[in-house]
Order: C-alpha cells, then sequence, then structure tokens
C-alpha cells in the first residue's frame, strides 16, 4: 500500500469511511528497519463498525540506542544562581566571546585556557593534541574571571535556528535543550536502524518515502490485530491511526525479561507531534473476550520522547504472556484503540 495522501493531509487506509474489501496492507519488518514490507490484511467496514488491520511481527535487528540530537554538552559544575537584573544582555558581542574556535558552539563552565589565553569547550578539549588556536599545550588553566562573567549572561538555546527564542544563564541551559520543543526529530519506528532526523513538518513525509509498508487506518475507533504473537525473542508490531487531523503510532512491543525468565508485551500510543499537542488527547486501549477485559487509558507520547522513555516510565499497558494468552485466539491478539479529543474546558 503506497502512503500518498488522502483528505485533509490524512494517508488513506482501510478506516471507518468506507472502501472496498480485500485491500492489501504492508507492515513493518519491526525493529530491523520498517523497510521490508511483509504482507498484511486490512479489513475496511462500514461507518458503525470498528476499522481492523492485520499486523504481522518479526524479530529484531540488533537494536541501537537512540541518537541525541546535535553536539554533547559538557556536564555543568554547580554555581551560585545569579538573578535576572544582574544579567547581561545576550549581544552578539559577548556571546561572541563564548564560542568554542572547533565546535562553535557557547562554551560552558568550567573554562580552560591554553598559556595565551586562548579557550577551548569542555567536549572538545579530549580530542585535542594542542591548543586550535595557537597550536600550543592542550589548555589546561581555569579562566575563574570568565567564569563569573558567565553566570551573568543569559545564552539563546542551541535549537534557536529551528525557532527557539528562549534565553537561559548557563545552568538551565543544558536541562532545558534535553526537551527543547524546537531539537529535532527522530524516526519514531521502533528499534533505531533507521537513523533520519529532522523537523516535525518532516517526519510524515519520510514515513510515506522510506517506511511504505507501515498501515494507516482513519478514525478514531479501531481494531489493532496483531498477529503470531507466540513468535520467539523480541518482536514490534506498528501501525498507524488518523483522525483530528492528525496521526498516531501505534506500538506494541515484546520484551524478553532474561533475569525473570519471561516475556512482557508493551502497548502505547505516540503523537507525531510535539507535548503540548499530545495533551489534547486521551487514548483508550482495550483488551476483551470470556467476560474478561484489562484496559489502559493515558496521554499519548509524543514521538520526541519515544516508546523507551514511556515504557521506563511504566507509562504504557503492559502485561505479560500469560495474560496475553488469555485475549488471544489462534496466536493473535486484538486490541481496541480508542483516541479522544480532550475538552480543553476539561483540562
Amino acid at each position: 500500500m503506497s502512503f500518498s495522501n488522502g483528505p485533509n493531509g490524512l494517508p488513506p487506509g482501510g478506516g471507518t469511511g468506507g472502501g472496498g474489501s480485500g485491500n492489501n496492507f504492508h507492515i513493518p519488518s519491526s525493529r530491523e528497519s520498517c523497510n521490508s514490507p511483509v504482507l498484511l490484511q486490512g479489513i475496511a467496514t462500514p461507518q458503525t463498525q470498528k476499522s481492523m488491520a492485520r499486523v504481522q511481527g518479526s524479530a529484531p535487528a540488533v537494536a541501537v540506542a537512540n541518537l541525541t540530537t546535535g553536539s554533547s554538552t559538557q556536564s555543568v559544575a554547580p554555581v551560585t544562581a545569579v538573578g535576572p537584573t544582574d544579567s547581561l544582555d545576550c549581544s552578539a558581542e559577548v556571546l561572541s566571546a563564548f564560542e568554542c574556535p572547533v565546535c562553535l558552539e557557547y562554551m560552558l563552565p568550567p573554562y580552560l585556557q591554553c598559556q595565551s589565553g586562548h579557550l577551548v569547550c569542555g567536549n572538545c578539549r579530549p580530542k585535542l593534541q594542542c591548543c586550535p588556536t595557537c597550536r600550543g599545550p592542550t589548555p589546561s588553566i581555569r579562566n575563574l574571571g570568565l567564569e563569573k562573567i558567565a553566570n551573568t549572561v543569559k545564552f539563546p538555546c542551541k535549537f534557536s535556528n529551528s525557532g527557539c527564542g528562549s534565553i537561559f544563564h548557563h545552568y538551565d541551559k543544558v536541562d532545558h535543550e534535553e526537551t527543547c520543543e524546537f531539537r529535532p526529530y527522530s524516526c519514531p519506528c521502533p528499534g533505531a536502524s533507521c537513523r533520519w532526523q529532522g523537523a516535525l513538518q518532516e517526519v510524515m513525509p519520510h514515513l510515506i518515502k522510506i517506511h511504505k509498508s507501515i498501515t494507516t487506518l482513519q478514525g478514531e475507533d479501531i481494531v489493532f490485530l496483531a498477529t503470531d504473537i507466540n513468535l520467539p525473542g523480541a518482536v514490534d508490531w506498528v501501525m498507524m491511526q488518523s483522525c483530528f487531523g492528525y496521526h498516531f503510532m501505534l506500538v506494541l512491543e515484546k520484551q524478553e525479561k532474561f533475569e525473570q525468565s519471561q516475556q512482557i508485551f508493551y502497548a502505547v500510543v505516540q503523537l507525531i507531534g510535539a507535548k503540548k499537542e499530545a495533551e489534547n488527547f486521551i487514548y483508550r486501549l482495550e483488551l476483551s473476550t470470556n467476560r474478561r477485559r484489562l484496559v489502559w487509558e493515558a496521554t499519548p507520547r509524543s514521538i520526541h520522547e519515544g516508546v523507551a522513555h514511556a515504557i521506563s516510565q511504566s507509562d504504557c499497558l503492559a502485561f505479560d504472556t500469560p495474560t496475553a494468552q488469555l485475549f488471544a485466539e489462534n496466536g493473535n491478539l486484538g486490541i481496541n484503540v480508542t483516541i479522544t479529543q480532550v475538552n480543553e474546558s476539561l483540562r
């Protein structure tokens, strides 16, 4: 299935808006690269019924840690905070004194200089054999005077070119940049095999072009059918859901807990959007069969945060293999997924 856009910029799928039956969809190859298509069947149903997609999981490649955005930052030594009234204006002339001659990022305390007074940032210094400015010995002399001045200066966010207009003292700058909404987005496909990064508005075009095998259903109430949940090892099942003018990524991830000798399933919904936008929605996951029901409701995670972060915070539906078998039928697990838009007056 191609990932071409439909009305309102939403990609077509086996949605609640009708469509003929017998449509063929493709699924991602889970944590490998989501590029190798595997046949998936979707069922388009009338508007009075839920859309359903049948998703088959596959074993992952060796997982790679999520990429950090931008250049790394050095740890900041504790300092006494200086009030805003004592801050210097963030002028280009003042800030130029804090630019590292190697990476051109703003240096943060502690500051080390060479015998000639040339500075270099703490990230670049371990990689140098000499001063990059005068070719003398590597900077190793503490510049306490500049550190006092730095306590009065406000630095712009490193993502200012992407639209962030905030400025901070050096002791607040690093914390902000770790969660800045203007930092680059990574590919949201699980497994980190794809190393793409870009702006938020480029995420969906990337998925459309590179990860064509991901199934997309339209409508706020659908059924996500994960097939072959008894596959050995770690497995991911992934699909997209489009509603309310937004795109959501549904992920069911199975991990092996060797220390506990068991397998755990994690189900979470991510918004292809910023954290503030995600707060406008609630998602509901429900497993039900034979008078049993397991329900999870939560606010979607922004893809900025990622599935791994949601799992580490226990902010997802989690259940073990025996529980999964209670709700599975012939090795397939159906999850009812409902997205609700929150009334602004209730937030």
